[in-house]
């Protein structure tokens, strides 16, 4: 008789995406942020938690008496819960992205980001809350107390809210926190969004680099714009475009946000960036306290994705546009620079066209579409190499951890120009 051995194949566990944690305290100021958790974790293919606090009260006097009855206390959570519960109705109890509606207790940003943190969520959305005076003065913050707390990223909407957003600001003070903000950012929008890379310099920029000019300045702002646009993973359909301001801060982000209709402002925690350094608290709380719109904010120690990559060597695809303008400036960073020029053929392999001569200058043409390099020392009768290179349909940048570049690669037809630094 012949033996049939069966084979079981056990089935990998199906690794479900980290949920989406929404607070509420069953108020209207709450809608928004549960209308906007359930956009995000359908267009995320996500679920969500919402989460609700109540934090019991007991007043006592000093001859021991209470005055605040339990019952009452009892009857407040009561209350909540109830609340909670129509909020979860309004938006499906029953939908494919509500996974659980919990009521617990205690001090409502700790909770929060604790519950959020235990659950491994990807993101936590909270009211927005009111920006009234009285309200600040009363402790009714808890957006920006758990902003301040979470070590996951946190989403605050206003009670106006409804949709996942599609117009995103984020405030770029070219620190690793805006990095991780736009990172962040670009996980939430959807393939037809619009990205707003914004950089305010500050009045007092003179107090950092009094023997910088304006246009200098300028002129460095618009080309560590382009870097930092390069180090992003941009989706193809999502539009990335950069604006230039002056004046404060937060003052003008929130103001540009009203003039574009954005429905989004992001900003990294923790930001050290050499123009302002404020993108973490006076920036981000008076976005919390004033904005009218979304305000995502990113903690530094978000995923450890973000730590170790912030520190590691990159490759910066420049857009088309502004090609001459990011070549001058490679020019301008690394002339005399000694250098080791490649071509790499499919069909004759690699081939050294120089070693060792220094960098004069690299630029691009825009009117015969061609990049033209200049190798060589400056005099009568000194070495000296030039290429010119047409057919570029790609130019990027390599650099190292620190951000000084390493290398300039031309992609033209099924072949490679390889321009190394050496030193």
């Amino acid at each position: 008789m012949e033996t049939v051995t069966e084979t079981r194949v056990e089935r990998e566990p199906e690794t479900k995406p980290a949920p989406i944690v929404v607070a509420t305290d069953g108020l209207p100021q709450s809608r928004g942020a549960l209308k906007t958790a359930r956009a995000l974790a359908e267009r995320l293919a996500s679920t969500m938690r919402v989460i609700a606090v109540h934090q019991s009260y007991a007043l006592v006097i000093p001859d021991g008496q209470m005055l605040l009855d339990p019952s009452v206390t009892g009857s407040m959570r009561e209350d909540l819960v109830r609340r909670v519960r129509e909020q979860c109705t309004m938006i499906g109890e029953s939908g494919p992205h509500l996974d659980a509606c919990d009521v617990l207790n205690g001090e409502p940003a700790r909770v929060i980001t604790e519950s959020a943190t235990e659950k491994h969520a990807q993101l936590i959305v909270v009211g927005l809350g009111r920006h009234e005076l009285v309200d600040r003065i009363f402790g009714d913050e808890t957006a920006l107390k758990v902003a301040r707390l979470s070590h996951v990223p946190v989403l605050a909407v206003p009670e106006r809210g409804a949709a996942a957003p599609r117009h995103a600001i984020v405030g770029v003070d070219f620190s690793e926190g805006s990095v991780r903000a736009a990172h962040g950012v670009l996980r939430l929008l959807p393939d037809d969004g619009l990205l707003e890379l914004v950089h305010v310099i500050p009045r007092e920029r003179l107090l950092f680099d009094a023997w910088v000019s304006e246009e200098d300045y300028t002129r460095y702002v618009r080309h560590s714009l382009n870097r930092f646009v390069a180090r992003l993973k941009v989706s193809r359909r999502v539009r990335v475009e950069d604006v230039i301001l002056s004046g404060d801060p937060a003052r003008e982000l929130l103001s540009y946000a009203s003039r574009a209709d954005a429905d989004l402002i992001a900003a990294g925690s923790h930001g050290h960036g050499f123009v302002t350094r404020l993108l973490i608290g006076s920036v981000t709380t008076k976005l919390l306290r004033t904005a009218n719109c979304a305000v995502l904010v990113i903690p530094s120690d978000a995923t450890h994705a973000d730590r170790n990559g912030a520190a590691a060597a990159a490759t910066l695809k420049l857009d088309r546009a502004r090609w001459r303008e990011a070549l001058d400036n490679f020019t301008q960073s690394n002339a005399g620079r000694r250098t080791r020029l490649e071509v790499d053929d499919p069909d004759l392999g690699a081939q050294a066209q120089e070693q060792d001569y220094p960098l004069l200058g690299i630029t691009f043409d825009p009117v015969d579409e061609r990049v033209e390099i200049m190798l060589g020392e400056l005099g009568a009768g000194e070495p000296h190499l030039s290429r010119s290179v047409g057919d570029v349909d790609a130019l990027d940048v390599l650099t190292d951890e620190e951000g000084h570049d390493v290398a300039l690669r031309l992609h033209h037809g099924s072949g490679q120009t390889i321009l190394t630094l050496l030193r």
